[in-house]
């Protein structure tokens, strides 16, 4: 995607969100130490923000709202509340433990958020597969108050622990699909798969969801924060 040189927000957007790329890429194998460096990080690009609010309420009150200096100043105090938000992401994801996997099954965990990237709780996360069918023998989770999920899968003895590729979805709490990801989910033996999981801004439900997950999606069905293993 090409950036005009000319926008200095998206200029600065475009540069946060490789920046935190980057970071989030690194806190992938992080150990805590390491995590704790990200999360004084993210102190030190809150001081930042603050600093940067300060100077656009000044220009604002100064020069007035729709002033050249006052839009770039809020500007990029929007784009250091990306970067922020972004690191706590990025920070979020290293200090996730893994959790224990079966030698023939698998996990996936994440975190899902909203458009702000603020945890998006009491979300039904689910799988299906490339015909959109769910996929019950997978089991189902429920986001917590941090957006973290977890789907912990162990074969029966004697079954096949191979599984086909699949696709998250999402339910929220009307029993709405709001995601459908793209790309597929390929679990390996053993293994723990992480996901963070961002929903669009102002997007319509996807349809009608598997009637197994209308069951259990609806409020009052909910366990907002699931035991983590």
């Amino acid at each position: 995607m090409n950036i005009p040189s000319q926008n200095p927000g998206s200029t600065a957007s475009a540069s946060a969100a490789q920046f935190t790329a980057a970071l989030t890429a690194a806190l992938a194998q992080a150990d805590a130490s390491t995590a704790a460096t990200a999360q004084n990080l993210k102190l030190v690009h809150q001081a930042k923000v603050s600093q940067l609010t300060r100077t656009a309420a000044v220009l604002k009150a100064q020069y007035g709202a729709s002033d050249a200096r006052t839009v770039a100043a809020e500007a990029k105090v929007t784009a250091a509340n990306a970067t922020v938000a972004r690191i706590g992401v990025a920070s979020q994801q290293a200090a996730t433990p893994t959790p224990t996997v079966a030698a023939t099954g698998w996990a996936l965990q994440g975190r899902v958020y909203d458009e702000q990237l603020q945890p998006a709780a009491q979300l039904t996360v689910f799988l299906v597969d490339s015909a959109k069918v769910y996929q019950q023998q997978y089991g189902f989770a429920y986001t917590d108050a941090t957006g973290y999920f977890l789907i912990n899968y162990a074969p029966a003895a004697g079954q096949a622990a191979q599984t086909p590729p699949l696709y998250v979805e999402i339910a929220n709490a009307n029993a709405e699909p709001v995601y459908l990801a793209t790309a597929a989910f390929q679990p390996a033996a053993g293994s723990t798969t992480y996901q963070n999981i961002s929903l669009a801004a102002g997007k319509k439900p996807l349809g009608d969801p598997p009637e197994e997950i209308k069951k259990i999606a609806l409020p009052g069905r909910r366990i907002v924060d699931p035991p983590r293993k």
